[in-house]
């Protein structure tokens, strides 16, 4: 039904499915897929579009126009969209909205990640490099897509979603946006943003992963329920993002104290045994 078009979500899904089983395949440590893989995502056609609205005009999106039309695509130059973290899923967000048009036209991307970029973050977070390391997540993901698409408008922030930046984050910001897609790292912060969005009612892309493990949850208003409804199982471990830069709990000081002792003590001196 798209054979004439490219949808880079459906893309995005393909080349992840992909690029996991070779990893399977080259790491010996999981069993790769052997069987047939179908997968489709009927529900997000549109209804109709004319043969008129779907006529391309030589631009990148024309493989999008085809199937969802030009009024469309105008629409999403229009939004304006806050992601709310640029690591791991965040990269990939920024990633696919750049390349879709989202905030391409009169739209914008706010952005906004505190972290800053480990040597550890570069086998995931693709659109940072070893050069980048210790530098700003969003300032540095902001100027990667604006190389992947010149004319996507993002702004890129350094701020925690928490109450203590609700000046910054206030009725104006909120009320201007079309929506919210959430890539954090913790419960604490996604509970937080669904609340907002709630208040102001905005809709709210929400999504994690954990390992290989990862879900998604679209939240509309009036519609569907809200992130904060049902609730996830306890977290088994803290992240390291959190632990290392950010730790804002008892048990974040006590598991990092507990990570050096076991570092110095245990794992240094057993590194001769082995």
């Amino acid at each position: 039904k798209v054979c004439a078009g490219n949808i880079n979500p459906m893309t995005s899904f393909i080349g992840g499915v992909v690029a996991q089983e070779v990893m399977k395949s080259c790491s010996g440590k999981f069993s790769p897929i052997f069987q047939w893989l179908y997968f489709d995502a009927m529900e997000s056609l549109p209804e109709e579009v004319t043969e008129e609205d779907a006529k391309p005009i030589g631009n990148r999106y024309d493989g999008q126009v085809s199937i969802y039309g030009r009024k469309f695509q105008s629409i999403l130059g229009n939004l304006k969209y806050f992601v709310v973290g640029a690591g791991a899923i965040g990269c990939e967000l920024l990633k696919n909205f750049a390349i879709m048009g989202v905030g391409c036209g009169n739209g914008k991307i706010y952005v906004t990640d505190m972290d800053l970029i480990e040597k550890s973050n570069l086998n995931r977070q693709f659109l940072f490099r070893a050069q980048d390391v210790q530098t700003s997540k969003s300032e540095t993901a902001a100027k990667a897509i604006k190389r992947m698409n010149p004319n996507v408008n993002v702004e890129p922030q350094t701020n925690r979603v928490c109450p203590e930046t609700e000046q910054t984050y206030n009725d104006t910001f909120f009320e201007n946006l079309d929506g919210v897609a959430n890539a954090l790292d913790n419960v604490d912060a996604r509970i937080y943003m669904d609340r907002r969005c709630v208040f102001y009612k905005k809709p709210l892309l929400e999504s994690g992963t954990l390992g290989t493990k990862g879900n998604t949850q679209v939240v509309i208003p009036n519609l569907t329920e809200s992130y904060s409804t049902s609730q996830d199982p306890p977290e088994k471990s803290i992240p390291i993002c959190t632990l290392k830069n950010f730790p804002n709990a008892i048990e974040h000081t006590l598991q990092w104290a507990r990570d050096l002792f076991e570092g110095l003590y245990k794992q240094t001196p057993n590194t001769p045994n082995t």
